[in-house]
């Protein structure tokens, strides 16, 4: 039976959808078979991989009739686009039920959650294994953290990821007030992702952090081998 595992934050522009490509990515280069599914119809996900949803059948026609809408991105590696983020109530059942066949399908479901609060997001909390929070450091995003920890699905929280890092005294004085915040919670503080040019580049080229020899990119390719590692136990 496969697991769920949630990409999530309240707020915007901390690296969600470029950390779902990348953990996806790794897990299906470990013989996993992975399917990434985003909450968000602007399917950036998928376009950081190099594709393309022109729109049509996704996972609401999925969950309306069984049909599979999934695309093939990488071996092993299958993406469930989103045509709406609309989805009414009567719908909650109807998505426990598809995600309930996809762990029968998959080993793991990486969910790029989006920052909004609607039936879909809230349905797939309540039914995720995991969820791993990338997060800025800096005052309202530390306290951020604490807050959704503090939350019921706070409990779920397996990891938390400093992303987009600068090497600024501030940076580090967050990283550290985190790593003591996180000290006791069982919550595994993640060693930072370091902002990149070698990352732009390569979600510019629809390529993930694995699929480069650069040197450069070998930090950042040990720190996401610690996040996948967490999640296979």
């Amino acid at each position: 039976m496969g697991k769920i595992i949630t990409i999530k934050n309240n707020k915007g522009g901390v690296g969600k959808s470029t950390l779902s490509k990348n953990i996806a990515h790794g897990l299906a280069l470990l013989e996993n078979k992975v399917a990434l599914i985003t909450t968000d119809s602007q399917n950036d996900s998928l376009i950081l991989l190099g594709g393309w949803f022109e729109g049509g059948k996704g996972l609401k026609y999925h969950i309306q009739t069984g049909s599979d809408v999934s695309i093939k991105v990488r071996e092993n590696l299958d993406y469930i686009p989103v045509e709406t983020d609309i989805f009414g109530n009567n719908l909650k059942k109807k998505i426990v039920k598809a995600f309930d066949v996809f762990k029968e399908k998959y080993d793991y479901i990486i969910v790029d959650s989006a920052p909004v609060f609607n039936v879909l997001n809230e349905t797939i909390l309540l039914i995720t294994d995991e969820i791993i929070v990338p997060t800025k450091l800096d005052k309202l995003s530390v306290a951020g953290i604490m807050r959704l920890i503090n939350k019921i699905e706070g409990e779920k929280i397996s990891v938390v990821v400093p992303n987009l890092v600068r090497n600024t005294k501030l940076n580090k004085m967050y990283n550290e007030e985190l790593e003591e915040l996180l000290g006791e919670t069982g919550v595994l503080l993640s060693a930072p992702i370091h902002e990149s040019v070698i990352e732009e580049t390569l979600s510019e080229k629809g390529k993930t952090i694995f699929e480069t020899a650069s040197k450069k990119a070998e930090k950042m390719q040990e720190v996401y081998g610690e996040i996948i590692g967490n999640i296979i136990g």
